[in-house]
């Protein structure tokens, strides 16, 4: 591939064709006011053309890896938090080549970022916080990041036992809450998660979570609460436990816990 200045089109002509009646008129005035020759000419030509292929050290693009969001979301930043972006510079093979990058945001008022190191950190909610890496004149894509308020803490809302009749199957939804203290109130759209850590009194696995599973994670709503049921099940054909663990944890973006998380229901049954 050559990336040419000016007209470089002439150099492509076979010579019996530069030396046609009309082409030789051209070439004599051409030099006459110019002054040049036509080894000149096509010197000065071909002197202006660069072949990128033989560069292969120079980068063409960058790429910016920033954390998973949730599903069909931008990837988040709460504020207070902070994580730190990566970014690489490719070439035109697409393998990475030494780079220094420099970061940016136009939205200052709302995300800070650190130039040298990447490092994020939210200021104010904002839907879309952009991000942009530089390597000398080249540009990567604006990246978008939601700036949320964070949880301040996770409870669990009472009670933390319970016991499961020898009639029934399953227990009792397990409720916790996403908090924040400014503004004061509950947390909605954040990440919770509940895992089944121990079974008592059965080998093997005769207990599991609401949807057969033995970790769920589920999203916050208005009232900072999970927004689908999680509770305990026994397992068809299993032996009966005598009790099972469930701890319950939250995660910011940067993969800090949230206080509160690791607390514990206790689940018995009959």
């Amino acid at each position: 591939m050559k990336r040419c200045a000016g007209r470089a089109a002439a150099t492509r002509l076979p010579l019996p064709l530069l030396l046609h009646e009309e082409g030789e008129r051209f070439l004599r005035s051409v030099r006459r006011r110019a002054g040049v020759s036509l080894g000149a000419l096509l010197l000065i030509t071909l002197a202006s053309c660069s072949d990128l292929s033989s560069n292969n050290d120079e980068p063409i693009t960058l790429e910016i890896r920033t954390p998973a969001g949730l599903p069909g979301s931008s990837p988040a930043v709460e504020i207070g938090d902070t994580f730190a972006l990566s970014a690489r510079a490719l070439n035109q093979k697409g393998d990475s080549v030494p780079a220094t990058i420099v970061w940016r945001t136009p939205d200052t008022a709302f995300l800070f970022v650190d130039s040298l190191t990447g490092r994020i950190s939210g200021k104010q909610p904002l839907a879309n916080a952009r991000v942009q890496a530089r390597t000398g004149s080249l540009l990567s894509d604006l990246v978008t990041f939601t700036v949320l308020v964070g949880p301040d803490s996770l409870l669990i809302v009472p009670p933390d036992s319970f016991r499961v009749l020898t009639t029934d199957t399953a227990s009792v939804p397990l409720i916790a809450q996403l908090d924040t203290l400014a503004p004061d109130g509950p947390v909605a759209g954040h990440q919770m998660v509940f895992t089944l850590t121990t079974i008592f009194g059965q080998p093997g696995d005769t207990a599991s979570l609401s949807g057969g599973v033995m970790t769920r994670t589920v999203l916050t709503g208005s009232t900072g609460q999970p927004t689908v049921s999680v509770y305990v099940r026994t397992i068809p054909s299993a032996a009966r436990p005598d009790s099972v663990l469930v701890d319950v944890s939250a995660f910011r973006p940067s993969g800090a816990a949230i206080p509160g998380s690791g607390q514990t229901f206790i689940v018995r049954f009959d």
